[in-house]
């Protein structure tokens, strides 16, 4: 045995002297050459050799675990392949705890190797440097898989909701084990805020492609307002937009938004209680045509003297819509900062259902609607009038979908849509991102003097000021510009993210107990009972379900048989008895009776049969699908003749064959 312990120390030692020589060469100069590789000067070329030499260095680090290793190696691989083109739609992607997206994740990569093939000997590189990068690369690769994992699992959620919003009143699935339920799970899509969207009338082209399950109200940016007359100077479409019909027919509320932008066309308006009137009495008619859901009141800078003016305008026409109709809303849009004290908010508060803010005009430079650190930000704009004791729930907050892009040396702005900036910027630019401004681009000339710059929402950006309106708890979101996104589904999927979830219900069902035979068929007598009045009363609601359920259709048909059989038999032992005894046969009129009786009763069951038959048309079920005639009513019809007949057989028809009596 001990000398079983000394070969393993001299064999132990032996490799130690043997790891240490090699590891002595691989630093030596003069051996270099040996244990470094040649690459290509070309970046792509250098990138793809070693991307190769890092998947192969993860494969035999021994301290690294077996999943993790197959994972970063499976990024890697991802690496590897040719550039797409980019795509917010998933790369741009809102990621939590305020890190930045997949995409900075790949650009902060891909600079890692330029970086590397520019800082080292572009013609060999030591095992060292390769340690080295992979140190450096590792926190990335893991970074990037997590938020990939992130991403899939929202983009499952997104998907989830996408088919349950097709089902409105949700799904029931039922759980069976051995063919026996067990529970029922019940999921349905449920909001957690309300959703607004303003449709420009200039946008009428880029309705189809709204999502309309999203939003709770679509307000139709077109009533522009005469305050001479109190009449509109145009309607911009809303009396013949479709998207109007479409935003209804998907049940979404649709509101008429009147806006005026001429102080003096205001000023008018508001002093002149005739037309007040005018405009009332006109929306009124207007909302009834499109049976529309609301007016928003959308008047800027009206002056301070027509302060009381605007609160009595609105109290009149608050009353004058609820008394048309109850369920019309009257919401009214306000600026971030009431600087000019236009509106007195907390008399206008019983009047108003929902105040909208609006976060989509520029006051001043820089990104259009600022997190926190500016009088027009979304958080003092918020608490500013929360402050002013408005229910929460009243308040929205309408964010816009444009961005803005400021000009250095004219110092002008201009609006950019969304899916301009996706198309013109982002595919030759790198999005910067600052944590209470957002997302920003510099647009640099001659790699030196920034000329201008565009401040504007991604996904990202535009989820965090959501997630912030959320926790303030007010009433919704507003979105300004629908159509401005055209063609990019990722902010329609950002908002059902932040504003949908599913409600999951389960009800576990009691273990099925095997009914006795009186208890079974007392259920079954009672069904029985239930679908005969259905039946008879209303037989347009009767389905083949119903029909299927029914064990006695076939025995009304033996009945009969068999009554018609014992009538039969009734029938000829009275002509038997009454050839035999003539008028001595005592009981003739009880058998009479008795035979009157059943063939009545015949008469009923034949009714019956005939009603129950699909192939018989007269009435009853129909095979066509008809509705037709009640069996009450055949009853009624029946008795009616049967009673007929009889007083015309008794006073008309039997005093003519009554033989005169001979004296």
């Amino acid at each position: 045995m001990r000398f079983i312990y000394i070969i393993i120390i001299v064999f132990f030692s032996l490799f130690t002297c043997t790891i240490c020589f090699a590891q002595e060469k691989n630093n030596a100069p003069v051996i270099k050459k040996n244990v470094s590789i040649e690459i290509p000067t070309d970046t792509a070329k250098v990138k793809k050799t070693l991307l190769k030499k890092i998947k192969d260095a993860f494969k035999f680090r021994t301290n690294f675990r077996k999943g993790e290793e197959e994972r970063i190696i499976a990024i890697i691989n991802r690496l590897q392949k040719p550039d797409q083109p980019r795509d917010t739609t998933i790369n741009n992607t809102y990621v939590t705890n305020n890190n930045v997206p997949i995409s900075t994740i790949q650009k902060q990569i891909d600079s890692l190797f330029l970086d590397f093939t520019t800082s080292v000997d572009s013609t060999k590189i030591s095992n060292i440097d390769i340690n080295n990068l992979i140190d450096k690369l590792l926190p990335m690769v893991q970074k990037k898989i997590d938020l990939e994992k992130e991403e899939e699992k929202r983009q499952a959620k997104i998907k989830q909701i996408h088919n349950l919003l097709q089902y409105p009143l949700g799904t029931f699935q039922t759980v069976r084990v051995n063919k026996i339920p067990v529970k029922i799970i019940f999921k349905k899509v449920v909001r957690n805020t309300e959703v607004y969207g303003f449709h420009p009338y200039w946008m009428n082209k880029f309705y189809l492609n709204y999502n309309y399950k999203v939003l709770n109200t679509l307000i139709y940016y077109g009533y522009e307002l005469d305050g001479k007359t109190g009449g509109y100077k145009t309607l911009n479409g809303w009396d013949t937009a479709d998207v109007v019909t479409k935003a209804k027919k998907e049940g979404c509320k649709v509101v008429l938004c009147i806006f005026d932008k001429n102080q003096k066309s205001l000023d008018d308006f508001l002093k002149n209680k005739d037309s007040q009137l005018r405009l009332i009495n006109d929306t009124k008619f207007l909302l009834k045509e499109k049976n529309a859901d609301g007016i928003n009141i959308f008047f800027e800078n009206f002056g301070d003297d027509n302060r009381y003016n605007f609160t009595e305008f609105i109290s009149l026409f608050y009353k004058s819509l609820k008394a048309e109709n109850s369920l019309y809303q009257l919401t009214v849009t306000l600026p971030v900062f009431d600087k000019y004290h236009n509106y007195d908010v907390g008399e206008l508060e019983p009047y108003v259902d929902r105040f909208i803010i609006d976060f989509s005009k520029k006051n001043n430079y820089g990104p259009i609607t600022p997190l926190k650190g500016s009088d027009y930000s979304l958080d003092a704009g918020i608490d500013r009038y929360l402050n002013k004791n408005i229910p929460p729930k009243k308040i929205v907050a309408c964010l816009t979908y444009n961005g803005i892009l400021w000009k250095y040396k004219s110092k002008k702005s201009e609006f950019k849509f969304y899916n301009t900036i996706v198309k013109d910027y982002l595919s030759e630019y790198n999005p910067l991102y600052d944590k209470n401004n957002g997302a920003y681009i510099d647009i640099i000339k001659n790699k030196k003097d920034t000329i201008s710059q565009l401040w504007f929402d991604d996904v990202q950006t535009i989820c965090e000021k959501y997630d912030f309106i959320l926790n303030k708890g007010i009433g919704g979101i507003g979105i300004w510009g629908l159509g401005s996104d055209d063609g990019r589904p990722e902010l329609w999927n950002a908002l059902i993210d932040k504003t949908m979830y599913i409600n999951v219900k389960t009800k576990i069902l009691k273990p099925p107990v095997k009914e006795g035979m009186m208890a079974s068929w007392k259920r079954r007598l009672i069904q029985e009972i239930e679908l005969y009045k259905k039946l008879f009363n209303h037989p347009c609601d009767f389905t083949k379900d119903d029909s299927k359920k029914m064990f006695s259709d076939n025995l009304f048909i033996r009945i009969t048989e068999i009554l018609f059989v014992i009538i039969l038999l009734i029938v000829l032992f009275c002509l038997k008895q009454k050839k035999q005894l003539g008028d001595d046969w005592t009981k003739s009129k009880l058998y009479y009776g008795i035979l009157t009786f059943l063939s009545v009763f015949l008469a009923i069951c034949i009714v019956l049969c005939l009603f129950l038959n699909p192939g018989f048309s007269g009435f009853g079920l129909s095979s066509s699908g008809k509705c037709e005639t009640t069996f009450i009513t055949v009853l009624k019809i029946l008795g009616g003749g049967i009673i007929i007949g009889s007083l015309a057989m008794k006073f008309l028809i039997f005093p003519l064959i009554k033989p005169k009596e001979v004296p």
